[in-house]
């Protein structure tokens, strides 16, 4: 086994033979293998990826862009340095055939990409690199590891669970092909309520706060903890933020909605700047509000994609896959469910 520094940790170049074959299980180097892991992930989530209308390359192209900035946060929180940190199993040709990534989220750390090629599966790879992603996070410090699973993918749901992951969540995702945004009316918002672009100050900050703990349930908050620091960031992160945004050209659209002077929704757009990626919808609801704001806010962001996206592409909007109002809303503005994903956590 090949040992070498990575940051302020030892870390090795394991090998391993699989069926006469050998195989090095290392480190990725995000620079260096970002273009090979992308060919996998193309393979493994081809049907994924064309459902949502997305395209592995372009996503690395937005880590690629935000990793400076990446560098310049880490100054403040050495943790960032880790944001896109991961593994890989590669063949002797150089094939990257399985991929793992462990990155820093800023109150938990998060598994993803956790992909296998055809010809490799069921061999214990999968097993292998969740596990060093998990002891990566733990040598790091994480308290917390998260990750998504499909509904569908059952043997990954029962690796993860022998693993220890608990399940807290699911979430279900929803697509509106960009064809069916020229069938979308304007609904007005009910009598009584006020929406307004954010003005992000010291009230505001603390009525996001009290929203999120009344839409988050308790259950996930012991994975995804409602901290006040999320939204009483220090001048210098926030300014950082705006750079973030500048330089991936994220336009981002954010609203609040109040009723008798307290915040009870806020609303968020995401347009897409560049082919291969989406535009997305985020909305953040009291639960006792749901039954009269749910549609007029979803149809709302509907008409602010129609009328500032400038990419013909999909329009994806997240729920929690226990809300049944938010599903038939989504249903009754033509979109078509693409995914529903288990959440699943791991407390180190």
């Amino acid at each position: 086994m090949l040992k070498y520094r990575h940051g302020e940790l030892m870390l090795s170049i394991e090998k391993l033979q699989i069926d006469n074959e050998k195989l090095n299980v290392r480190p990725w180097n995000f620079e260096e293998d970002v273009e090979r892991v992308s060919k996998l992930l193309e393979i493994v989530f081809e049907e994924e990826l064309e459902s949502k209308g997305l395209e592995a390359k372009a996503i690395f192209d937005e880590y690629k862009s935000i990793s400076p900035l990446l560098k310049i946060m880490s100054l403040f929180n050495k943790n960032y340095k880790h944001a896109l940190d991961g593994f890989i199993v590669e063949n002797l040709k150089r094939e990257i055939i399985a991929s793992v990534n462990i990155g820093y989220g800023i109150y938990h750390w998060e598994i993803a990409m956790v992909a296998t090629h055809p010809d490799y599966r069921r061999k214990g790879l999968a097993r292998k690199l969740v596990t060093k992603a998990i002891n990566h996070a733990k040598e790091l410090g994480a308290k917390i590891c998260v990750l998504e699973v499909k509904d569908i993918n059952e043997p990954a749901y029962k690796l993860y669970q022998s693993l220890g992951f608990i399940h807290y969540d699911s979430i279900s995702r929803y697509k509106l092909e960009h064809d069916k945004l020229s069938e979308v009316v304007s609904i007005e918002i009910p009598e009584g309520y006020e929406i307004k672009e954010l003005e992000r100050n010291k009230k505001t900050r603390e009525e996001r706060y009290q929203l999120d703990l009344r839409h988050t349930p308790k259950k996930t908050q012991e994975f995804h903890p409602i901290d006040k620091k999320r939204y009483h960031k220090p001048l210098l992160i926030r300014i950082i933020r705006l750079f973030v945004k500048f330089f991936i050209k994220m336009k981002h659209t954010h609203w609040i909605v109040h009723h008798n002077d307290i915040l009870v929704s806020s609303l968020n757009v995401t347009l897409a700047h560049k082919e291969g990626t989406l535009n997305r919808i985020e909305l953040m609801l009291d639960p006792e509000y749901r039954a009269i704001l749910t549609k007029p806010l979803l149809n709302y962001a509907l008409n602010f994609v129609k009328e500032n996206s400038i990419l013909q592409v999909n329009t994806i909007v997240e729920l929690r896959a226990s809300d049944e109002i938010f599903k038939s809303v989504c249903e009754e503005s033509n979109f078509k469910i693409l995914e529903t994903m288990h959440l699943l956590g791991l407390k180190l």
